[in-house]
Formats: C-alpha cells, sequence, structure tokens
C-alpha cells in the first residue's frame, strides 16, 4: 500500500470540495488548496492578522488592566489561527474564521486577489458556515445572542436573536429553502422558521378566502405567534365560520367582528374606498344596507351601526295604486317579504312597508304613552305625506288592521 508524504495541518482542519476535486487545509493562519489526484498546491493564502477595531478596543482594555506595562497590541500567536473552514456549494468560494478574533476570510478559488472579510464585532463568534445557497454565510454569536446571516450578493445581514444551540439546534430543508432554529425567547424555547429566498425573514403564514372568480374575500394571519404553519382548516356547516389548526398543535380562530343577517341572498357587497369601515351592501330588494364602525359612544368606545336605506323606485307603473303594507304584533316588515317580490319587482307597484312604532329598525320609546294607536296612526299618515301619497291599497295584519280604518284608507 502507498502513502504519500505527511503535509502540515491545524486543528484537523481538512475539507474536500463538494466536487472531491480539491482539498483544503489550514495550517495556523494559512490557507492551502491542493488537487486530490496530484496534491499539487492550486492556492494558498496567508489570511490578514489585524485586529477589527472593535476587537483591538477590546482587548486593548483588557490587556491594560492586567498588565500595565505590556504592549496593548500583544496578542498569543494562536489568536490568530484559523479555526473554521468550508467550501461553498459550487466550489467557488472559501471562508476561513478565527473564532477568537471574531473574523471570517472569504478567498474565491479562480481569482487569487479577490478577498472578503466579516468582523463579527463586541458579539463576538463560535461558529461560521456557508448556506446551502452557497452565496450566505451564517455567523453564530457568542452567548447564544444572535445568529447573523450574510449575503455575498447585497452585502446585506439579517439578524436573528437568542439562537439556542450553535451545534445542533438549526437546520435548512433539502431544497435548501426554509431555515428552521431553535430559539429561546421570554424564557420559552421555540422554532423560528425563516425564508431563505426572501432574506432569511420570519415566515408568517396567512389564510386567504377567495371566491370563484378569484377575488380575495377575506385574509387571516395571528400576528404575536405565527407558529408552523396551516396543517388543516374546516368550514362550519352554516358557513359563518372557519377553524384553522397549525402543525403545533394550535387551533387559530379569527375573531368576528359582526354578522349581518338577511332575509334574502346578499347579492354585493363593497367597501367604500374612502371612508375607512364603512360598508354597504344588496339583496336584490328595493334597498341597500349600510354598516359603519365610525361610531363613537358614550364611554369613547367604538360602537357599530346597521341602516336600512330604501332606495326610490323609478320604473313603477304611476297607474297602479301605491301599495301600503303594515305588520302585525309582534312581528315586522320583514314577514312582507314574499309580498314585496310578487307585487313591487315582478308587477312594478309602488310599495310602502315600514316597521311600526318599537319593531324592526324603528325607535323603541320605553314610555309606554307612546304606543297609543292614535300616535302610531299618525306615523303612519306622516310616511304617506313624505312620499305625497293621498290613496293607497292597505294591507294589514293582525293587530294593525284596525290602523287603515283610522287613516281612512282603503
Amino acid at each position: 500500500m502507498d502513502f504519500t508524504e505527511i503535509y502540515k495541518q491545524s486543528s484537523s482542519l481538512v475539507a474536500f470540495s463538494p466536487g472531491a476535486q480539491f482539498i483544503l487545509t489550514a495550517v495556523e493562519d494559512r490557507l492551502i488548496v491542493r488537487r486530490t489526484d496530484t496534491l499539487q498546491i492550486t492556492r494558498t493564502w496567508l489570511l490578514d492578522a489585524s485586529r477589527s477595531p472593535t476587537h483591538a478596543s477590546l482587548t486593548i482594555l483588557k490587556t491594560s488592566k492586567t498588565k500595565s506595562s505590556s504592549t496593548s497590541n500583544s496578542i498569543p500567536t494562536q489568536e490568530a489561527w484559523i479555526s473554521h473552514l468550508g467550501w461553498s456549494c459550487d466550489s467557488e468560494f472559501i471562508l476561513a474564521a478565527c473564532a477568537k478574533r471574531g473574523i471570517v476570510h472569504l478567498k474565491k478559488l479562480q481569482d487569487e486577489d479577490w478577498t472578503g472579510r466579516i468582523d463579527c464585532g463586541a458579539e463576538g463568534l463560535v461558529k461560521a458556515e456557508w448556506a446551502p445557497d452557497g452565496r450566505t454565510i451564517l455567523c453564530f454569536s457568542e452567548w447564544g445572542l444572535r445568529v447573523t446571516t450574510w449575503s455575498l450578493v447585497t452585502g446585506a445581514a439579517t439578524y436573528i436573536q437568542f439562537p439556542v444551540y450553535p451545534d445542533k439546534g438549526y437546520a435548512f430543508r433539502a431544497d435548501g429553502r426554509y431555515f428552521v432554529l431553535a430559539e429561546r425567547h421570554k424564557s420559552k424555547e421555540t422554532l423560528g422558521v425563516y425564508d431563505t429566498f426572501d432574506s432569511f425573514k420570519l415566515i408568517r403564514y396567512k389564510l386567504y378566502v377567495l371566491n370563484l372568480a378569484g377575488s380575495t374575500i377575506a385574509t387571516f394571519s395571528p400576528d404575536r405567534d405565527p407558529g408552523l404553519g396551516i396543517r388543516c382548516i374546516a368550514w362550519h356547516p352554516n358557513g359563518m365560520f372557519l377553524a384553522v389548526g397549525g402543525w403545533d398543535n394550535k387551533n387559530f380562530s379569527p375573531r368576528l367582528r359582526s354578522v349581518l343577517l338577511h332575509a334574502q341572498p346578499v347579492q354585493h357587497v363593497r367597501w367604500n374606498p374612502v371612508r375607512r369601515g364603512n360598508l354597504v351592501l344588496c339583496c336584490g330588494s328595493p334597498s341597500v344596507y349600510t354598516w359603519s364602525n365610525e361610531w363613537v359612544g358614550e364611554g369613547e368606545e367604538e360602537e357599530e351601526m346597521a341602516e336600512c336605506i330604501g332606495v326610490p323606485a323609478t320604473a313603477k307603473d304611476s297607474t297602479l295604486p301605491p301599495l301600503l303594507f303594515l305588520h302585525g304584533f309582534p312581528t315586522t316588515s320583514g314577514i312582507w317579504k314574499e309580498q314585496v317580490t310578487y307585487f313591487g319587482e315582478h308587477h312594478g307597484f309602488r310599495l310602502i312597508v315600514p316597521d311600526l312604532l318599537g319593531f324592526g329598525g324603528s325607535s323603541k320609546p320605553t314610555n309606554p304613552e307612546a304606543y297609543k294607536p292614535t300616535l302610531i296612526c299618525q306615523d303612519v299618515i306622516d310616511i304617506l305625506n313624505a312620499e305625497a301619497i293621498d290613496v293607497a291599497v292597505v294591507i294589514g295584519h293582525g293587530m294593525f288592521v284596525a290602523v287603515k280604518d283610522v287613516v281612512g284608507f282603503d
């Protein structure tokens, strides 16, 4: 069996390139690249031993307290030795880190003069390695303060705070798209998932509810704790509620603000583009419905208000008499929905369908005197006068049949 001669290395720092064409070794503060077939030296670099300004100031402060007579720049030689090295995924770049000085050196195999340097600053350096894309370097600071990702493409840095285990508490997905990191926040250990394609931004998943036309009806995202993503969703049988389950065994329930119930299917809904918190909808009837949260109550608390606004008829047959529908006790004008559709939409009658005092959308006085039959009849007369109606056909139900006799209409 044949053996090659013994080549120097320090700290057992030896790494093959991803294609196994080169072998990288570190000898103290020097990088050496050899070909694997001949072991001939292809590249060699002597790393810059100068300190970063932050490290130098800390070193001077430390040595001045221990030995005031010694030289402030005197540092043991081994502090400049390489502690970590690695290849990029395409074997184009090489990193060599000096943990004791908090410096990461970058070299390019095809360009001996190209160089890069990362100064980790006061937080120090424990470990440095390449991300799967071969253009991002991960630097783990001392004391579990943060993980810093440096991009060779943009030159930008992203900081992720409080990693728990710098040696094994992180992983990349097989395709390198996502980075998961064990973290500690507020005395609790959590997992953070980051998108490597989007500058290592924390993933906050969002649920979209769309209609058949592809328009977004609603969105939902848990802001405080995004969890690990959506595992399952389910609609309530009546279609008014949506349950969302996460992969971390959490259930998220979007807070229900208001429910507007209508006797007929809602045909169109639109938010006011100018006034925020203003909604209008229609159900195919001669009215539109509005909802608003712009009102402020007595305790300076936000209040909601829903209103029904009648739309004047423009295509009614003037030869037909107006129809006045009066509901009974304890119902509302909603009991006439079939008649409104039949007479108003199909046959062109002009309709007056009020909610009488104390019912539906009308006011509800607490004084019993306000509900005298004569006063209720006067309310109906005022409605007819406001609509300029002299003759009408009255259709009544229950106790309010007697109103037509007092009003004086047939």
